[in-house]
């Protein structure tokens, strides 16, 4: 028979050996995602599935050895670099290791994300990542129930595994930053549902800062419900036709920032002699902006690294770190200086 004769549901694990050159043990681990097989081997392999349209049958891979061979994950939205950054990576580091990634956007609800994974479960994921700390009171009931490895990401969980940074530490380093520089009246700028754990302690960290210094955050100045650049836009022209006008603005990440920024120079205010705008993650545009932005570099690719690695070591039955700390970076730049005099 001709391989051209091959047809798709036919072909075997033995077709694949003889089209690439190797072994049916070698295409078997190739095949299960196997760590020890020489590049140009897996290579081989994979070519000879390609050209022969060769399918791994999953529900019989799954019965024979009780693994999917797919991780799942939620996360709250898709719409920023935040998580779309971190995702790629463990995507990559999963992928390189076999597996498969499911993925779902919980859009900051937590019956969504409850929902969602449940749906992953029914499916057959082996392993789970999540984002934040703050769930459904049954989400991590639900997770324990199936005994499946799981890694929550971007707060560290003492209960749970979990990679992260310490969001309240991170923001009074920031702010402490602007306190420098001589501002005194703050403002803020970010979206709060009650699920996101990680804006609130930055909130918190903001407050404890200003605290210190004798200063408190007015609440007209708090903007909680900015989720897209123009909504940091509007948000900013509120802010200065409010009754105390802010100095420095401090954003939930650098899209807002940017948003924040446009927002100033359509009020004609020069940024930073007449207004100081930061952001939060560093995004890669962030550098190159008309005004480069100060923020806090997050290693957001070193998040989705750990979280694989966590997992595929809880898969393969090896010791990971159940609590990874990584500490954001502050980075100064041409968006903040010092406070503008007030005139007398």
């Amino acid at each position: 028979m001709s391989d051209k004769s091959l047809l798709p549901g036919r072909v075997s694990l033995e077709d694949v050996a003889k089209r690439s050159g190797v072994s049916t043990a070698t295409v078997s681990r190739v095949l299960n995602g196997s760590t020890t097989v020489k590049a140009a081997r897996r290579e081989a392999v994979e070519r000879a599935c390609e050209e022969l349209g060769y399918v791994i049958n999953r529900a019989a891979r799954t019965l024979a050895s009780r693994r999917s061979m797919t991780i799942g994950a939620v996360v709250p939205t898709l719409a920023t670099e935040t998580f779309s950054r971190p995702l790629a990576t463990f995507q990559q580091k999963i992928h390189q290791s076999g597996y498969t990634l499911l993925l779902a956007n919980s859009d900051f609800d937590p019956d969504t994300e409850l929902k969602e994974v449940n749906k992953l479960v029914e499916y057959g994921i082996d392993a789970l990542m999540l984002v934040g700390n703050s769930h459904h009171p049954r989400l991590w009931e639900r997770i324990e129930q199936q005994n499946i490895p799981c890694i929550q990401t971007f707060s560290v969980d003492q209960r749970y595994p979990s990679v992260g940074y310490d969001n309240e530490q991170a923001a009074e380093e920031l702010t402490a930053h602007l306190l420098g520089l001589g501002h005194q009246r703050f403002a803020v700028i970010v979206g709060t549902p009650p699920s996101n754990d990680r804006v609130s302690d930055r909130i918190s960290g903001t407050r404890q800062a200003l605290a210190k210094a004798g200063l408190a955050l007015a609440e007209e100045n708090l903007v909680n419900s900015a989720f897209t650049m123009n909504d940091a836009r509007q948000a900013m022209f509120r802010l200065l036709d409010g009754p105390t006008p802010p100095t420095a603005v401090i954003c939930g990440n650098d899209l807002l920032a940017f948003g924040a920024m446009r927002g100033a120079a359509e009020r004609y205010l020069r940024i930073p002699n007449d207004i100081s705008i930061t952001g939060f993650n560093d995004y890669e545009y962030s550098e190159h902006l008309e005004h480069p932005l100060t923020t806090m570099r997050v290693e957001l690719d070193r998040i989705g690294e750990h979280a694989a690695d966590y997992l595929l070591a809880a898969l393969n039955g090896e010791e990971a770190p159940r609590q990874t700390l990584l500490k954001p970076e502050l980075i100064v730049r041409s968006s903040t200086g010092s406070a503008p005099r007030q005139p007398r």
